[in-house]
Parts: structure tokens; sequence; C-alpha cells
């Protein structure tokens, strides 16, 4: 069953794929327009986007990929051929591995919804040239190289990507052989997910805790570089196993251990 749209703040709604428990999220600009951020994820999924935006009378003026991984870059055609944003190093990243990139997602999407998947233009700045409200787009290489969250405002939502969940733990990217540049960028985080009031992450439920959420990740890193054992419920999941093992043998480099 295709999870329609739900409002989680004004002029922010969210829809929920059955697939990983992945979100696309709609940010609406107040004048007829909405930018879709990491639209996912199988095909009926995607169709229902822009059936759901035309059910509330709007059209899709642009789109955002938080990060460069298959399934944050999907798109459908019936969203329009209209600017699709990313952070700069995303890009480049894409055009230089497309092929590798979005391999797996010929398990999911048929050729065509492959063939417009990852056609994205860098941000020209560091917000939202949009006519919605002010936002902010924070940059870093914790989950992906050149990550991107995004802070709308006014409204105190931030749009977190693949950080931040209640269901996945940290996921650093795979040359972060230690956690320090994973722990550099969730601290790049800190600031903007004080100054917000709800937080949506690209895989779990958004959240009106964003503090709470923070204090987790960063409480389950320091449990684990200081060799204490974590209580983090999601280490109890087990699809998260293999990257609780990942995280430990990282916090060992880090702290000398191995």
């Amino acid at each position: 069953m295709v999870r329609r749209l739900v409002e989680v703040s004004a002029g922010v709604h969210v829809a929920t794929s059955r697939r990983y428990v992945t979100t696309s999220t709609v940010l609406l600009d107040g004048r007829g327009g909405a930018v879709v951020v990491d639209p996912a994820w199988d095909p009926d999924e995607l169709a229902a986007i822009p059936a759901d935006l035309a059910e509330l009378g709007v059209s899709c003026v642009a789109g955002l990929a938080t990060h460069e991984h298959y399934d944050h870059v999907m798109w459908h055609p019936d969203l329009g051929d209209v600017p699709r944003w990313s952070s700069q190093g995303t890009v480049t990243h894409l055009g230089q591995e497309r092929e590798r990139l979005l391999a797996p997602l010929s398990e999911y999407l048929t050729a065509d919804l492959i063939d417009i998947a990852g056609r994205l233009e860098p941000l020209p700045s560091g917000s939202l040239p949009w006519d919605g409200p002010p936002t902010r787009c924070i940059q870093h290489d914790a989950h992906a190289p050149a990550h991107l969250a995004v802070l709308v405002e006014d409204a105190g939502v931030l749009v977190a990507g693949d950080m931040l969940s209640d269901v996945e733990l940290p996921m650093p990217e795979g040359s972060d052989q230690a956690l320090d540049t994973y722990l550099t960028g969730l601290e790049s985080l800190r600031d903007a997910v004080a100054a917000s009031r709800i937080l949506i992450p690209g895989h779990g439920t958004p959240t009106d805790r964003p503090m709470a959420r923070f204090d987790s990740d960063r409480r389950y890193l320091d449990d684990l570089l200081s060799g204490r054992p974590s209580d983090d419920p999601r280490i109890l999941d087990p699809d998260n196993a293999a990257l609780h093992a990942a995280n430990l043998a990282r916090a060992d480099v880090s702290s000398g251990r191995r």
C-alpha cells in the first residue's frame, strides 16, 4: 500500500516508503510550488508523489537530493523537468561514478526511471533558490561525501538525509575507518538540530524531539569509542548487526585498540 503524504509541520509533508522506512519530503513554498526532497522508492510510490501534489493543489518546481546514494536520487517524470539540486560534490561524483552508484536500482526500478535518476545540478548557494521561506543547507561528509541537510528556518524543520535516524545506527561513509569524519559531520549539525522543532530522517520517523536524536547518536558513538557496551535499542535490530560490528571496529581503530 502506498503511504500518502502526511503533514508534519505547516508546509512540510512526508511520505514513507514500504521499503526501509525511507522518507520523501515535500516542502511547500506557499505560492503553489513544491520542492521534493529524496523521492522514493518503488515505481508506484514515486508515481504517488505527483498525484498527491496535485491533490494539494501545488506543482513541483524543483527537487533536492541530500546525497549520492541510489535510494536518494530517484525521480518520476510526472514531477516535471525541473531543476534537481544537490551539492557540487554529489553532482561531480555522480558524473564520475554514475553506473556504479546507480547499479542497485536495477533491482527496483524500470529502465526509464533508472535513466532519469541522478540527473542533478549543483545548488548555486548555501540555501534553496526558491520562493519559499529562508533555508540553510549544511554540508558534511559523515554518511556520504558532500551530504546535505536542509533547515527550513522559520518552520524549524530539519531534513537530515541519512542522519539522526530512529531505526538506523550511525552509518559512516565507507572510507571513514575511525569514526573521525562521522563525528565531525555529526557535530556540524548540532546548531541546526538545536534550532529545529521537527527533524525528518532519510529512514525512520519524523520527530518533535530533534535533540534527543542527536544525543542518542552521540551517546552511541561515545560509548563505542570509550570501550563501553552501548544500550542503544537500535543494536537489537538484526538489520543493524553488521553495521554495529563495523562501527565497533572503527572505534577500536580510533582509540588505538587495534
